[in-house]
């Protein structure tokens, strides 16, 4: 029976499509019903552009903003794929933009639609326990940590931070508490001294569709297994200026 499958993400010119390029081809016998788009970090554009500055600083703040502006022209005109609309368009799968997925509208859709697995790649908001509880078999997430280490925001940051020489990617079971549940896959991948923020998250969002490819393929084929997160882990917030002065002054890069 062919799985059926629905996804909330997020989108940005840099990184996420870099995940569907390498997660759509690789599925089997599923059907992707949506995928949902909501606002990065769920909050407006002034809020948003002030973090950004705080975390990149101004030098690096003014060259991402304009990389941002080309890649979104690039995309919209047709000589660039940095959307995560351009690559679902390639594979003919429903794009819709939400301000919110624990709408009754939305629960309503994934009952109606009857979704398997309901996946959540990088979204901005926390799924209440009401919209968890519909899909027929999971809620899953990917996160880019070897859970449960580095819960939370920003996870790659935060391994550099602390002089990690790998980098772990999860795909796990969601549950009210984030980043818990139990663990369906979980890979790590090598990272060193000259590995900048930019090189770890891309090789993330790479490792990550393929990962999650494969569970998603178990899932389908009836052969999936989970084992229990053991371990209290760690959880971090996303970087403040502070921390992103510390992690440069340790000679890590972001760019």
């Amino acid at each position: 029976m062919t799985l059926r499958i629905a996804i909330v993400t997020q989108d940005d010119p840099f990184y996420m499509p870099t995940f569907f390029q390498e997660f759509l081809p690789r599925l089997d016998d599923v059907v992707v019903e949506r995928i949902t788009i909501l606002d990065l970090l769920d909050e407006t554009l002034p809020v948003f552009a002030k973090r950004m500055l705080d975390f990149y600083g101004p030098i690096h703040f003014l060259r991402r903003s304009v990389a941002y502006t080309s890649r979104k022209i690039s995309d919209r005109i047709g000589i660039g794929t940095y959307s995560v609309d351009s690559v679902a368009q390639k594979h003919e799968i429903t794009v819709e933009k939400r301000d919110g997925i624990n709408e009754d509208t939305y629960i309503q859709w994934v009952d109606a639609t009857d979704i398997d697995v309901l996946l959540s790649v990088s979204a901005s908001q926390i799924f209440d326990e009401k919209l968890l509880d519909v899909p027929n078999q999971y809620c899953l997430n990917v996160h880019t940590a070897e859970l449960p280490k580095y819960r939370g925001m920003l996870p790659t940051f935060w391994a550099l931070y602390h002089g990690e020489d790998q980098i772990g990617t999860t795909v796990h079971t969601m549950v009210p508490e984030i980043d818990r549940g139990q663990i369906m896959k979980q890979r790590t991948f090598p990272i060193d001294t000259n590995t900048t923020l930019d090189d770890a998250i891309l090789r993330g969002k790479r490792e990550g569709g393929r990962l999650v490819a494969e569970a998603i393929n178990e899932i389908a084929a009836g052969t999936e297994a989970t084992t229990e997160m053991t371990g209290e882990g760690s959880y971090f917030s996303f970087p403040t200026k502070s921390d992103r002065r510390e992690f440069q002054r340790r000679g890590n890069q972001l760019v």
